[in-house]
């Protein structure tokens, strides 16, 4: 525990750092929020002196630094897409992207202990409900950001690369957004996959006869579903939770097509406002020849968001229905236990 939370707080002060050296300020000033930091957990733990309410703290200032992290990136990503190539610091933020990913994996974590475990099968619910919207949220700006910075180098090394990374990063503000839409799914969806996979082997050793460790929240889950009379009403509920634990993914699967139809519509007419000033003017031939070229260029926008949305759509979706498939497949494995249990005892 105690090891754990050192390296948390080594996490968090390494983003500090890396995020003055992105902005290339002293890292000097990277101590002050950091000894704002301990001062204020430190504080939390002193006023509550519980390990719960200590690690609600510290994964809150979690997020604040992954939010930190966020805008950084953001900062160079918002200039390759509005003025078509980044600054030269971009170069410091591969540190502060590696930093990030600890970050994030740790606040999974954090997040699960801190959950109430009074209430076992609640906790199970959250459990498999994955993570925070908040934090995967952030973390897939962190992932689009950095997506589209390694895209800029990319087409800068290799040649082959100026057939794709253009329709990423010159077509405006919707395959960026259809990447944070992926990338905001994914996580979600691998959350969600990597705690059915770890029920799953919890279950497998229940089965296996594995002696029950009362200080794992999953074992006591098993003892809590040992009223035969409330069951069924528990299983219910888990069901319930299953349910809606997928209504964003479900949301975010629909919508990334849909971002590349509204990218479709908005390159089509603006491809149709060109044209109708072509006919309105007096230009001859060899100038409509170069107006008509500038007017038909949205067209790239109404044909490459649709190609990137669908095909981000088409992965996202197939994920969606693997991970779907194997949770309802745990939970009816967790029903089946649960029931010959019961009925031995």
């Amino acid at each position: 525990m105690i090891i754990a939370v050192a390296l948390y707080f080594i996490l968090i002060l390494l983003v500090l750092v890396n995020v003055m050296q992105a902005f290339e300020w002293s890292v000097f000033w990277a101590a002050i929020p950091f000894v704002l930091v301990i001062l204020s957990v430190g504080g939390v733990y002193m006023w509550k002196s519980t390990r719960r309410v200590m690690l609600t703290a510290l994964g809150y200032v979690g997020m604040i630094a992954l939010t930190a992290v966020a805008i950084t990136l953001a900062f160079p990503a918002y200039e390759i897409i509005f003025s078509d190539s980044s600054s030269n610091w971009t170069a410091n933020l591969t540190q502060i992207f590696f930093s990030s990913i600890g970050l994030y994996v740790c606040g999974l974590w954090i997040r699960a202990t801190t959950w109430d475990q009074a209430d076992s099968l609640e906790w199970l619910a959250k459990f498999l409900g994955g993570p925070s919207l908040y934090l995967t949220m952030v973390s897939a700006l962190i992932l689009c950001s950095a997506t589209l910075l390694a895209m800029e180098w990319l087409q800068e090394v290799q040649e082959w690369a100026l057939t794709i990374t253009p329709r990423f990063l010159a077509r405006g503000i919707i395959p960026p957004l259809t990447l944070f839409l992926f990338f905001w799914g994914i996580l979600l969806l691998l959350s969600k996959w990597w705690n059915t996979f770890y029920l799953r082997l919890s279950i497998n050793r229940w089965e296996s006869g594995v002696p029950i460790n009362e200080r794992s929240n999953l074992d006591r889950v098993r003892n809590v579903m040992n009223d035969a009379n409330m069951f069924e009403d528990q299983m219910r509920f888990l069901w319930r939770r299953h349910d809606e634990s997928y209504l964003v993914p479900r949301y975010i699967s629909f919508a990334t097509p849909v971002l590349g139809f509204i990218g479709t519509v908005l390159g089509i007419s603006l491809a149709a406002d060109g044209i109708r000033k072509i006919i309105g003017t007096d230009s001859g031939l060899s100038g409509l020849s170069n107006e008509l070229g500038s007017a038909i260029a949205p067209l790239g926008i109404a044909f490459d968001t649709t190609l990137i949305a669908l095909s981000l759509s088409i992965a996202l979706t197939l994920l969606l229905a693997l991970v779907q498939r194997g949770e309802e497949r745990t939970l009816t494995v967790l029903e089946r236990h649960m029931k010959e249990r019961l009925r031995v005892h």
